[in-house]
This record gives structure tokens, C-alpha cells and sequence, in this order.
């Protein structure tokens, strides 16, 4: 005992020294840089004679409102916010002209550039005024906007000799700082080109007459410029750094196919949509998409830059199919997809059952008209089909309804289209509840009431489940409530209440790093009606309350009321550290150690005193209210598996710091195995460890088995 109690002391220590170790992580600040990138150099404007003229590039001026360490974001409408966790790791007074100077200097734009002239006075000054620079949050996306202004004078004078002002705003591919700052940092140098540009044209260079296209901007625009001839193709130079890959997952899923990248030597490294996948520097084929091998799309020449993270910008769109009857159920109908033009077939399959937490099939396809046929048909069936275009960078949810027969069998389609609630505005919804009533039949094996004994019922009653669920970046809440009632009827007996049983759990989980967090959890649990102890024969039974008084002496009855309406009451409090070990669409699991409190409010409730075996006389004591602080630890996670089988699991221990023999275990384990649309088995197997009863330490077992039919509210 002396050995399990070091190693519960031993627990709580670890614990705190997490807790005290990730204390300072809450107070961690991301700082962010900007830098100077070659890869974006315009070769066509590298002077081979400089300008004869020397320029003075100024301190940047940056508006009051961002000229600060925090980044501002700038949400829909007026309203700005300033983020105290991800900062600017420069002063952007400093480091904005420091660019213009460094792709001024790779140009040979001038034949002096200087950020600093203290013994001679420069022939021109550069002025930067920044007006904006922010990230810009709007319903469903993300951009950064920059305005910016660039001006060239005669050192001294007003006089402008070159202007170039810029208000841009650009949607941002990937939703993180990473992302945006580097998005700031490209539009700044793209900015300073066009610049340049205009100062070439006023200094009189030849040839300098237009902006850049952005499509041919690496190519021959700025002609005689220099004297070289860029009309074949530049010579990439491959490195040994490591650069990212990425390619946006437009519906926010994991659900959307592999990408492959392919590089000069055919050597293959495949990617998830939506994370950056680490390449070594060189030039890659991308193939990406729905279908057989020959259906992907490709983009080739992509680039991959040492320490710089490469984002494709979508030329596909992404489609969703559901399959449902006219009262919104799931309807396990097979569909196939078509080129709606040259007839090819990119597959199909079955919708998903969102119901019992399979996900939705994202399909990946190049811009057009897709015929999607239900029920086998082919591709030139004029029944049960139906049409939609896949757009440019969009996610389309396609709805199609069944009718059904008089067995609730779906047979032919009634309707389809994208409806106007949009899958992506769906996804991205912080808060989502959920509503279930369960109707069970139920046998049930259990030694509950003493170890060597086990009873068999046959139990039918009704549940109602409601779920709430609040997902906003590191914060994370959940509730659950289950309200449970029940009959049960043996032969010779009337019903009865067999079932009674209301419980309601609350968890608010901080993750300050991906996976680890503080947690705070409130659990309750009790029941609505009186409850009884039932026997075939009559007995005599003596009730003590808690002062020792006897409350009923040696009554013949056939029946005792052991337990008053909503008593107990069993409340649980907890804090600590939650740490997720998986977090995927089919395997989620937490683990969580911290400091526990447990409150048992006891008020008419009585206990078998005496289990003799003498089933003609039976004493019962009324039991005391208890508390118990200690350590805490629970395991909770749900398991999508293979053959709609799913596993929930959630264990909860409380040792008690002064006696750890009378811990608390409830370990509940539920398998479930889908059978219809609104028919399920599930086995359940508790492991209960409370006080103990009158000596007697054991660890009950709960079997249950369940034929379970289920409606959806919402």
C-alpha cells in the first residue's frame, strides 16, 4: 500500500511540474520576420550600366494604427483587434526599406544605394509610407491586405519623379501566420518591381514603357533593358535545402484525395491536401485529383525554394454527394461520375452516414459539367441522373433526394441540386448540437449487488442524448446529457422501473500547444423517481437512518424504498492536463491527469446491512454524505472501425489522497455495430468500483446488450 501510495504522490508531482513547464508556454509569443526572397528576382530588369545616380532610401512611415509589434487583423467591417501572441519580429520601418534597398542593389538599379548618408547628400531620396498592413478576416475567408506607397524625389525637392501606390488585398491559401506574413512579404517585393518599373521609364531607359504582365512577368518585357537574349528558358539550379509544398483543401476536410509530387529523378512523395508537405529543393510535377491514374491533373515546373513554403493556387473545384429520402434520412443509394462531354467515368461509391460519424468523400475535379447517375444507370440513362459544375476553387455540395416504398426502401430519385446552405459555411461553424432519442431492448447481466451473485432482466426503455460541442482554435467545450427511464417485467409481476437515470457532463479543454492543454470538467449525476428494492417472496425488513434511530422494525413487505427522488447525488470537479493522443476523423482519444474532487449528497438513501444469505430478514442503514479530493486520471475517445463498427471508451478513477483503497473507477466501454438506418446492437461492458459494501471490495461488471432504434432530431 505504501508503494501505491508513493506512486499516486508521484503522479500528482508529474503533473504539476507539465503544469508549471507549460505555464510558461500559455505566455509564448510567435514572432514573425519578414525577409528578402531571390526567387522572385525579374532578370529582365537587371541593368548592365546603372543609372549614374545615388539614392537615399528613408525609414519607412507607418500609420500610427500599425506601427506596433502586434499584428492587426481587421475584421468584417470597422473593427480591428491587435493579437498579443503573434508578433512582428522587426520594425517595419526598418525592414521595409531594407527590401527595396536589397532588390534595388540585385537590379544595379542605381550606381549608389544607401539606407544612411553621412558624409555626402544622395542625389534622390526613396519614401515609404504604409498605410496598411493587416490580415483581413471576412465571412468564410482570410486575406492580406496591404497599401503601401513608394515615391522618388530629387534629394530636397517635392518634386515626385516616380510614383507607385498599392491597395491590395489577397485570399489567403492556408489560414495561419505562417501564410500570411509570407504572403505580406511577396506583395511587398511584387510592389517594388513595379516600382522600379517606373522608375526606369522615368529616368528615360529604353524600352521601359509598360508594366509587367503577371503572367509573362519571368519573361522577355523590358526589351533591350540589358543586351541579353531571354528567349530560351532559364536553367533552374536544384540545392540541398527544404522547402514546403502546398496544396489547399478547399472543403476543410481530411477527406480529400492524395497529391503526389514528382521530381526529375521520378521519385515520388505524396501529401494531404490542406498540409504542407517538406520537399528537398528542385523543380516537382504535381498530379492531384479524383479518379484513375490517367484522370489526375498536373501542374509541372513547380518550384520548391529552401525555407519558403510554396502554395498552388486551385484550378479545381471540389464536389460532395449526399444521398437522402424525402424525410432527410440517409439513403444507401450507389452513384457514378461522369464527364457530362467525353462520357469517362472518374468512379463512385455510397454517400456517407454522417449519422454515426462516417465522412463525407470529397471529389476533386478539373472545372466542368459532371453527370452524376444513381442505381447503376450509365452514362447515357435518362433517368434517375442528374448534372452540376464543378467551379474554380469552389466546394459544391450536391443534395439528391429518393422517393421510397411503402418498406422505406429508396427506389427512384425526385429531386437534386446544391442546396443554399453551403457545406463549407457547415464546417466552419463553431458550435454544433446534436439531439438523439434511443428506444433499447435490453438484457442485462450484472453482480452489482454481490459478487458471487448474477441476475438476468429484460429491460425496454428510452433515451434522450443531446450534444453540445463549442470548437474555436485552443478552445474546446463539451457537453453531454443523458436522460434514461425504463421499464422491466419478469413473469408474475407487474411493470416496473427498472431504468432511471440522469447524467450530464461538461469539459472545457485550453490547448496551448497542438495536442496538450489545461482542462476543467463538471460532471453530474443522479435520477428522477423513488427507487425500490423488489423481491418474489416476502420478507422482514428493519430500516436505520443515519442517527441510529430505526425508521421501520421487522415489517413483512415484498418490497423496500431504498433510495429518495434525485438522491444520490454524485457531483465531480476537475482540473489538469488534457493531452490528445489521436485527433483524427475516425480515432479521437484524450488522456487527462490532474486534481479531482467528488461530492456524494446522500438523503434517504439506504444500503443492504446484512447479505447473509437470509432472503427472509434484510437490514438496511442509511448511508452518510461523502466527499473525496485526490488524483484524478480519465481516458476518453471514440473509434470509427471497419464494417460499421464503432468503440467509445470513457474511464474515470479518483484516488483520494487519505484513503486509497476507497477510490472510485466507473470505466465504460460500448461497441456498436450498425445494422439499418435506425437500427443498432450495442454491447456495453462498466466496470464500477464505489464504497464498498459492507467489507465486500470488488470491482462490479455490467454486461448489457442492447437492440437499439434510434431518431435523429437535429
Amino acid at each position: 500500500m505504501k508503494n501505491y501510495k508513493n506512486l499516486i504522490w508521484l503522479l500528482w508531482l508529474a503533473v504539476i511540474f507539465i503544469s508549471g513547464c507549460a505555464a510558461g508556454e500559455l505566455l509564448t509569443k510567435n514572432y514573425y520576420i519578414l525577409e528578402y526572397y531571390s526567387h522572385g528576382e525579374n532578370p529582365n530588369l537587371v541593368q548592365k550600366t546603372p543609372i549614374p545616380k545615388s539614392v537615399y532610401i528613408q525609414d519607412a512611415k507607418v500609420s500610427k494604427t500599425y506601427n506596433r509589434n502586434q499584428i492587426v487583423i481587421r475584421h468584417f467591417g470597422p473593427r480591428i483587434t491587435y493579437d498579443n501572441y503573434n508578433l512582428w519580429g522587426v520594425k517595419l520601418t526598418k525592414v521595409i526599406p531594407d527590401l527595396i534597398q536589397k532588390r534595388m542593389q540585385n537590379y544595379r538599379l542605381f550606381k549608389q544605394i544607401n539606407r544612411e548618408f553621412l558624409d555626402t547628400r544622395p542625389d534622390l531620396e526613396v519614401s515609404v509610407a504604409v498605410n496598411n498592413i493587416e490580415e483581413y478576416i471576412s465571412e468564410n475567408m482570410q486575406q492580406a491586405r496591404v497599401n503601401i506607397s513608394f515615391i522618388l524625389r530629387n534629394s530636397g525637392e517635392a518634386t515626385v519623379l516616380a510614383q507607385h501606390s498599392v491597395n491590395v488585398e489577397r485570399r489567403l491559401l492556408s489560414n495561419d501566420y505562417d501564410t500570411f506574413v509570407q504572403t505580406v512579404n511577396e506583395i511587398i517585393l511584387e510592389e517594388t518591381d513595379k516600382f522600379i518599373i517606373k522608375i526606369l521609364r522615368s529616368c528615360g531607359v529604353e524600352g521601359c514603357t509598360e508594366e509587367i504582365p503577371a503572367e509573362k512577368k519571368d519573361k522577355n518585357i523590358l526589351e533591350e533593358i540589358t543586351a541579353e537574349d531571354f528567349t530560351e528558358e532559364e536553367e533552374i539550379e536544384v540545392g540541398e535545402g527544404t522547402g514546403l509544398l502546398q496544396l489547399p483543401a478547399l472543403s476543410r476536410t481530411d477527406n480529400e484525395p492524395l497529391f503526389y509530387a514528382i521530381n526529375d529523378s521520378d521519385f515520388t512523395q505524396s501529401g494531404k491536401m490542406g498540409t504542407p508537405l517538406a520537399l528537398q529543393e528542385g523543380v516537382y510535377t504535381i498530379r492531384y485529383g479524383s479518379g484513375k491514374a490517367n484522370q489526375l491533373m498536373k501542374q509541372e515546373n513547380i518550384k520548391i525554394i529552401p525555407r519558403y513554403k510554396t502554395i498552388i493556387e486551385p484550378d479545381w473545384g471540389c464536389i460532395i454527394i449526399e444521398v437522402m429520402d424525402k424525410q432527410r434520412n440517409y439513403a444507401k443509394v450507389r452513384f457514378d461520375i461522369y464527364d457530362l462531354v467525353t462520357g469517362e467515368s472518374y468512379g463512385g461509391g455510397f454517400p456517407a452516414e454522417e449519422e454515426i460519424g462516417e465522412q463525407s468523400t470529397v471529389w476533386v475535379l478539373k472545372p466542368g459539367i459532371y453527370k452524376i447517375t444513381l442505381n447503376n444507370e450509365p452514362f447515357n440513362t435518362y433517368t434517375n441522373f442528374t448534372t452540376i459544375y464543378a467551379e474554380k476553387g469552389e466546394v459544391k455540395r450536391l443534395t439528391i433526394v429518393m422517393d421510397t416504398d411503402e418498406d422505406d426502401n429508396p427506389t427512384d430519385m425526385i429531386g437534386a441540386g446544391v442546396l443554399e446552405e453551403s457545406f463549407l459555411e457547415t464546417s466552419l461553424e463553431k458550435t454544433k448540437i446534436s439531439s438523439a432519442i434511443h428506444c433499447n431492448v435490453n438484457v442485462n447481466s450484472d453482480n452489482e449487488e454481490e459478487e458471487n451473485t448474477t441476475e438476468t432482466t429484460i429491460i425496454m426503455d428510452t433515451q434522450m442524448e443531446n450534444y453540445l460541442i463549442y470548437d474555436d482554435g485552443p478552445v474546446h467545450y463539451t457537453m453531454k446529457n443523458l436522460i434514461e427511464l425504463g421499464t422491466s417485467k419478469n413473469t408474475n409481476e407487474d411493470f416496473r422501473l427498472a431504468t432511471d437515470e440522469f447524467e450530464l457532463k461538461n469539459t472545457l479543454v485550453y490547448y496551448f500547444f497542438k495536442d496538450l492543454g489545461v482542462y476543467g470538467r463538471f460532471d453530474a449525476k443522479s435520477h428522477f423517481f423513488d427507487g425500490h428494492w423488489y423481491s418474489t417472496e416476502e420478507f422482514y425488513c428493519t430500516k436505520i437512518d443515519k442517527d441510529g434511530n430505526t425508521v421501520l422494525d421487522s415489517v413483512l413487505v415484498d418490497h423496500v424504498k431504498t433510495e429518495s427522488s434525485f438522491f444520490p447525488l454524485t457531483l465531480k470537479e476537475g482540473v489538469g492536463i488534457n493531452y490528445r493522443i489521436f485527433n483524427r476523423s475516425r480515432a479521437n482519444l484524450n488522456l487527462r491527469v490532474g486534481f479531482g474532487l467528488e461530492h456524494i449528497f446522500n438523503k434517504d438513501v439506504y444500503q443492504l446491512y446484512s447479505p447473509s444469505g437470509n432472503t427472509t430478514y434484510r437490514e438496511y442503514h442509511e448511508i452518510e454524505s461523502e466527499n473525496k479530493k485526490g488524483t484524478e486520471a480519465s481516458l476518453v475517445g471514440s473509434f470509427q472501425l471497419p464494417l460499421n463498427l464503432s468503440y467509445n471508451v470513457n474511464a474515470d478513477f479518483l484516488f483520494p489522497f487519505n484513503d486509497l483503497a476507497n477510490y472510485s473507477m466507473e470505466w465504460e466501454n460500448v461497441l456498436t455495430a450498425k445494422l439499418f438506418k435506425y437500427i443498432s446492437v450495442d454491447y456495453k461492458l462498466k466496470f464500477i468500483h464505489e464504497v464498498p459494501n459492507v467489507g465486500d471490495d470488488y470491482i462490479a461488471k455490467n454486461h448489457t446488450l442492447f437492440l437499439r432504434i434510434t431518431y435523429f432530431l437535429r
